[in-house]
């Protein structure tokens, strides 16, 4: 997570963002990292110091980040710029479900935070990039289509079920959540691949 955020920070360079908002990232940086490092020791308030610190990188990014910028952009710019700003979503999601239910080391509510985490922020955040690192990373040209919204919002749409199910304790929507999750990668997959294939 602070990989990526710390990448988007990089980014913000472009906009010549006062020194407040520096001094606000490395405050949110180190609310978080702090909570990891209290988690050794007391694992229930450093998993909710962590989530108070995923929600004010979560705000940070959502107010300082160019991706906001880009919304007007269209094509290409505005499909990185909606992956971003909806993992940041899932950004914070993970924040309040670390302060709510910071205690638990297994079972539902931890799988909540977990993949509001991981596939909400940070497969977000792969689908963004997908277009521009693949190119470079393979060589191949990429055309964008809007067809690369469907796995996007098949994500949010597949992660909402599984931790809806996760909240309520119903077994079959963190199921059914859990496969189509798995359904959603190989969408994706298949997407870019076409992308690639067709400018190939």
């Amino acid at each position: 997570m602070l990989t990526i955020v710390g990448e988007r920070l990089e980014l913000s360079r472009l906009l010549r963002l006062r020194r407040t908002a520096s001094t606000l990232f490395i405050a949110a940086s180190a609310l978080f990292m702090g909570g990891l490092i209290v988690s050794l020791v007391a694992y229930a308030a450093g998993v909710r110091v962590a989530g108070l610190g995923m929600l004010a990188l979560a705000a940070w990014l959502a107010r300082y980040d160019i991706a906001r910028r880009r919304l007007k952009a269209g094509g290409q710019a505005r499909f990185v710029a909606v992956c971003l700003l909806s993992g940041y979503v899932w950004l914070a999601v993970g924040g309040v479900l670390a302060l709510v239910y910071g205690g638990m080391t297994a079972g539902p509510y931890y799988d909540a935070i977990l993949h509001s985490l991981f596939l909400g922020f940070g497969f977000a955040m792969i689908f963004g990039h997908a277009p521009i690192v693949f190119p470079a990373v393979l060589g191949l040209p990429i055309r964008y289509s809007s067809r690369l919204y469907s796995h996007l919002v098949l994500l949010h749409l597949t992660l909402l079920l599984r931790v809806g199910g996760d909240l309520l304790l119903w077994i079959p929507g963190r199921q059914w959540g859990g496969l189509l999750n798995g359904v959603v990668l190989v969408i994706f997959l298949g997407n870019t691949a076409m992308a690639l294939k067709r400018e190939a």
